[in-house]
C-alpha cells in the first residue's frame, strides 16, 4: 500500500527552526511512524520535494526514507509524450502534430504543458462561438494544430533558466551532504562499501 506526500519540505521541515514546536512535534511523529514497532508490511512510503535541502536529515537514514529519484524537466521525447497522454480526451484536430509542440516547448513543466492545452480548448472554444456558426448546435471546438502551436509559441514556462540551476544547485549540494555523511558514518564503522 503506497503512501505518498507531495511537498514533503512543507511537513517536515529541520527541526527547531520554529518558535512553537508544532514542527518538531510533526516530524518527530512522523519518525516514530516510519520506525514504529509494528511491522509495516507492504507499505511504501514515498516523498516528493524540489527541496531537498530543507528536510530533517533524520528522515533520510537508511530504513527511513532513504532512496532519491531526481525528476528531471521533460525532454522533448518526453514532453510529445506527456501532451500525448494530456490530450487523450482533449477535442484535437485530426492534423495536431505534438511532437511539433514538443520542440515549442523546451524547458516546459508537465504543469506547463497542462496548462497550454488548456489554454488551447478555451481559445478553440471562442473561436467557435465568435464564428458565424454560433447557431449551429451540433458544431463542437476543436483544438487546431496551427491554433495549438500559436498558443505554444506564445507560451511562458514557469520556471526561468535561473531558477532552474538555483534548483540544480541545491539538488547538487544536497546529495554532496548525503555522500558526506553516508562517507563519515561508514568511516566511523571501519567498513567500506562500493555503492553502484
Amino acid at each position: 500500500m503506497p503512501s505518498v506526500f507531495d511537498e514533503f519540505d512543507s511537513i517536515s521541515p529541520k527541526r527547531g527552526h520554529d518558535n512553537t514546536g508544532v514542527t518538531d512535534r510533526v516530524v518527530n511523529q512522523f519518525l516514530t511512524e516510519l520506525d514504529g514497532v509494528e511491522v509495516l508490511t507492504g507499505v511504501f512510503v514515498f516523498a516528493t520535494t524540489s527541496r531537498p535541502d530543507l528536510l530533517d536529515a533524520v528522515l533520510l537514514r537508511p530504513g527511513r526514507l532513504d532512496r532519491l529519484l531526481f525528476c528531471d524537466f521533460p525532454s522533448q521525447h518526453e514532453r510529445s509524450e506527456t501532451l500525448s497522454v494530456l490530450s487523450r480526451k482533449l477535442p484535437l484536430a485530426s492534423d495536431v502534430d505534438l511532437d511539433g509542440v514538443a520542440r515549442l516547448t523546451e524547458g516546459f513543466s508537465g504543469a506547463d504543458l497542462q496548462a497550454l492545452l488548456s489554454d488551447a480548448q478555451l481559445e478553440a472554444v471562442h473561436d467557435l462561438l465568435d464564428s458565424e456558426n454560433v447557431g449551429k448546435h451540433d458544431k463542437k471546438p476543436v483544438i487546431a494544430d496551427a491554433l495549438l502551436k500559436s498558443i505554444a509559441s506564445k507560451a511562458k514556462r514557469s520556471v526561468s533558466d535561473a531558477e532552474k540551476q538555483r534548483l540544480y544547485n541545491i539538488y547538487s549540494q544536497f546529495l554532496d551532504s548525503k555522500r558526506s555523511v553516508a562517507a563519515q558514518s561508514r568511516d566511523a564503522k571501519g567498513k567500506r562499501a562500493t555503492l553502484a
